[in-house]
């Protein structure tokens, strides 16, 4: 393969998932791992942490050339996004599918409830989120959401079910890389959501505009 993805943007954060993929572990999926050695030992120093990694990838055939493939890949990009930004993403899209429902939120514990789950960036975006074009009919349905859910949590899953789906398929290497994250429940949905869907450019896109809503430093990757 040609050394030329060295040159990208994103040339870092594909080799940061490839040598470290235990970077932002979700303890509940360290099933097997030795008890002599404490998980929250093992992530603070960063050589254990990647023996950490490699042990949770153990019979992986994928090559990292594959990984490396995929950052070419303007979707799959979403991939490489550090998990905590992406978590946030995921967050913000659920608001903006049950924005007409937030807006409308009135008693101090639901807007608690809602603020528990989705965040307080989220809450504070619906009313700006409720301005954007609406997802599509296919969308909604791609996501589980052709009937506005009302429960946040709800809502939070839609928009991991909306960022996976915009990925779409990437190599199982990466796809296990993601499903180590935190929470785990929340990166499991994303995870069983990449895959190819007629939805998938439309779920890029809407992530497109979240992301330039907030232009954080590694959105000109999509420029």
């Amino acid at each position: 393969m040609s050394d030329e993805w060295l040159d990208a943007p994103w040339a870092k954060a594909v080799m940061c998932c490839i040598a470290d993929p235990a970077a932002d572990l979700d303890f509940t999926r360290a099933h097997g791992w030795p008890e002599w050695m404490p998980l929250d030992v093992a992530l603070t120093e960063p050589f254990t942490r990647v023996k950490l990694g490699r042990w949770f990838l153990r019979g992986q055939s994928d090559q990292p050339s594959a990984i490396i493939a995929a950052g070419a890949a303007r979707r799959s990009r979403l991939a490489f996004l550090p998990g905590q930004d992406a978590v946030r993403l995921m967050r913000l899209a659920g608001a903006w599918v049950g924005a007409s429902g937030l807006t409308g939120l009135i008693r101090t514990s639901d807007i608690a409830v809602v603020r528990a789950a989705l965040g307080e960036e989220a809450v504070a975006f619906a009313p700006q989120a409720a301005l954007l074009p609406r997802p599509t009919a296919e969308l909604m349905s791609a996501i589980g959401a052709s009937d506005i859910p009302s429960a946040p949590g709800s809502l939070l899953h839609c928009g991991a079910a909306m960022f996976g789906l915009a990925i779409g398929p990437i190599p199982p290497m990466l796809r296990t890389r993601l499903g180590l994250r935190r929470p785990a429940p929340i990166w499991a949905v994303a995870v069983d959501a990449c895959r190819d869907d007629n939805a998938g450019e439309d779920a890029f896109n809407a992530m497109l505009r979240l992301v330039r809503k907030r232009i954080p430093t590694w959105s000109y990757w999509f420029n």
